[in-house]
């Protein structure tokens, strides 16, 4: 006989599959409590244990499309070489992309929760920061130490060095910076593709526009040592 705590994970699953099922049939209007008891053919006030209003089910499908995400980029990521640093940031940058277009309404109604800052993001986001922290650390470490991004003197991430007590690494500023605006790229890369915000469609083939992205970026985060004139 199921637990209470496995009735529950199955209770959410269904949920979380029935507002999948309404993203993607009508966007995340159609996401709405008395939608999703209909898909599971129950009455509202049965889900209330679960979720009692419509933020609730967002929060719940946020932090699902989070941890898959997170979840999908480590395992590509986790499957690559160590010492293979270009391979561990294609893995990264691919691997994103793909989850992307195969869970566009997903991403979209992360994209609407991030903009409206009306839910904060789950622990699972940042295991992906811890992923590319470790990445740099294991890049400085191999002497592809990347370009000065700032002036050594200036500090741009104050918050920098508690998440490297937690992540529990030692890296850069200067590296994390490259990181970030690599990332930043691919995610403005993302943003192009599915949203067009600047209202040019065709104005770049999407494959081959995210493959020079992927390209400009691991230059950017992963320097020959040879550029530093290193000893």
């Amino acid at each position: 006989m199921p637990t209470r705590a496995e009735h529950r994970d199955t209770t959410e699953s269904a949920i979380i599959a029935a507002g999948q099922r309404l993203l993607a049939e009508g966007g995340a209007d159609a996401l709405t409590i008395r939608g999703v008891a209909r898909e599971l053919d129950l009455v509202p006030s049965a889900l209330y244990r679960y979720v009692t209003k419509r933020e609730d089910l967002l929060d719940l499908l946020v932090q699902h499309a989070h941890a898959d995400l997170a979840a999908s980029i480590q395992a590509a990521h986790d499957a690559v070489p160590r010492a293979d640093l270009a391979g561990r940031w294609r893995a990264f940058a691919y691997t994103m992309r793909d989850w992307t277009l195969a869970h566009r309404h997903e991403w979209k109604l992360i994209q609407n929760t991030v903009l409206t800052q009306r839910h904060p993001r789950p622990d699972q986001h940042y295991a992906l920061h811890v992923l590319l922290l470790r990445l740099g650390a294991d890049a400085e470490a191999a002497g592809q130490v990347p370009d000065p991004l700032l002036d050594p003197a200036t500090c741009a991430v104050p918050g920098l060095p508690n998440l490297l007590r937690l992540a529990g690494v030692e890296v850069s500023e200067q590296t994390v910076l490259a990181g970030l605006a690599a990332w930043h790229l691919l995610d403005g890369a993302l943003y192009d593709e599915l949203l067009n915000p600047i209202g040019m469609p065709g104005m770049t083939e999407p494959d081959a526009y995210f493959e020079a992205m992927v390209a400009a970026t691991e230059r950017l985060v992963l320097a020959p040592t040879s550029s530093h004139d290193r000893t």
